[in-house]
């Protein structure tokens, strides 16, 4: 796997001296100094990359958006502020060169009536304070059969080697078709210490990238999804990502799924805090080759919608036939293997970890999982406690249960008989 989280290091120090330089600079020709000389910390210390190009920052003055750039030394861009902050960012992220450039987003709050595209080797960060808010464009009846709020995305993110970091993002109240930041088809992505509020559909996601580090961001009250590998868009764009780090977020109050690397290969999702959901906390569906661990995962308390047999859970790696794209269904990739769950705290859930199979039609669900099942999974050191059942597995084969710590759940291990089970060993658990 690329060491993403070096590879954006490493221009940390040298980007810092030539921030504070422009500020100083801009703010003497436009008469800002105090107000760009307050910014010398925005995006210094998440280790995002930046270019060897020019910083743009965005900032409003007199009921304007303004862009102004350390090449001409000045403004360069003026728009009536008027619920279109998008028209500004565009404008940097358009003025970006080929070698790479940042975007600084001033202490304030943008309105968006639309999404801005980022390209290559752009990193965009806020300044402390920085708030991007969305615009409602309409309602209509969603997943949950109720009427929702329909918005739109803020950033979308459509090159390599770029980052959004230090931001926060409102979504107003929308709730379907929107994302934060929705990332696609790009090698090489930080989201980092941004922090998510009021609705989103799904909040921070990404969809066929590689070389991904999602780190220390909070996300609060989105509708469907926290932080996903899966897009709100084309029926649920669930392309295929790899070489993904999910690490130290904070992710509360979801409809669905707090956390959910689906479709992702080589992965880690280590050190996350994910409370009060209404499905799986954590769910892989499908994912191989990765670890769950070290993550807080309780209270999964919200009314479940269309529940999965066998129950929502903490943590989950399953089989589900509508995850699955047709170049991944009917290969190894179509249901969830060589996974190490290790060393995670899971309370207050209906099940502590479960691994199962979920095909559409219900006729299917004997033969599918007895034949379509995780396997070579791995779940030791956890402690998990006062859940309906501590650890289920519905469905799986090769798969080693041991050294877990099980507390006062109702029932505390209970693995399927075969055909549906095979080769699964349960060895040295403590249940109390």
């Amino acid at each position: 796997m690329t060491d993403t989280t070096t590879q954006f290091e490493a221009s940390r120090t040298n980007n810092a001296a030539s921030r504070r330089s422009f500020m100083g600079g801009i703010g003497a020709v436009t008469g800002l100094g105090s107000l760009f000389g307050q910014q010398t910390g925005a995006g210094g210390g998440d280790g995002a990359p930046i270019g060897s190009g020019g910083t743009y920052y965005v900032f409003r003055s007199a009921n304007q958006y303004r862009v102004a750039s350390n090449e001409n030394g000045g403004v360069e861009f003026t728009t009536r502020a008027d619920g279109n902050a998008e028209e500004a960012f565009q404008y940097a992220f358009d003025a970006v060169s080929e070698s790479g450039g940042t975007v600084i987003a001033d202490t304030t709050e943008f309105q968006f009536g639309g999404p801005a595209t980022m390209g290559d080797r752009t990193h965009l960060t806020g300044s402390g304070g920085t708030r991007f808010l969305a615009s409602t464009t309409g309602s209509r009846v969603g997943f949950t059969e109720r009427d929702l709020d329909v918005g739109h995305d803020l950033i979308r993110v459509r090159g390599d080697d770029a980052a959004v970091t230090d931001i926060e993002f409102d979504a107003a109240g929308t709730r379907l078709d929107n994302h934060a930041v929705q990332a696609e088809s790009c090698d090489g992505l930080l989201l980092a210490n941004n922090r998510t509020v009021n609705g989103f559909q799904m909040a921070l996601s990404f969809a066929e990238c590689q070389n991904v580090v999602v780190r220390n961001n909070e996300v609060i009250d989105p509708n469907w999804y926290g932080i996903t590998s899966r897009g709100a868009r084309d029926g649920l764009d669930l392309r295929r990502s790899r070489d993904v780090l999910i690490q130290g977020n904070r992710v509360t109050d979801v409809t669905f799924n707090n956390i959910a690397p689906y479709n992702v290969a080589n992965f880690s999702v280590v050190g996350n805090v994910c409370y009060r959901g209404g499905h799986s906390l954590i769910a892989c569906s499908p994912s191989q080759q990765g670890t769950i661990v070290g993550n807080v995962c309780r209270d999964l308390d919200l009314e479940p919608i269309a529940a999965d047999p066998g129950g929502e859970a903490g943590l989950e790696i399953e089989y589900k036939e509508t995850h699955l794209l047709e170049e991944v269904a009917g290969t190894p990739d179509e249901t969830s293997f060589d996974i190490t769950v290790a060393n995670n705290h899971v309370e207050n859930c209906g099940v502590g970890f479960i691994a199962r199979t979920v095909p559409i039609d219900e006729a299917d669900e004997a033969t599918f999982r007895e034949t379509k099942r995780p396997y070579s999974f791995s779940v030791t050191g956890n402690a998990i406690n006062d859940c309906d059942t501590g650890i289920l597995v519905r469905s799986g084969a090769d798969g080693v249960i041991a050294t877990n710590t099980l507390r006062n759940n109702d029932t505390q291990i209970d693995i399927s008989d075969p055909p549906f089970t095979t080769n699964v060993q349960a060895d040295l658990n403590a249940t109390r």
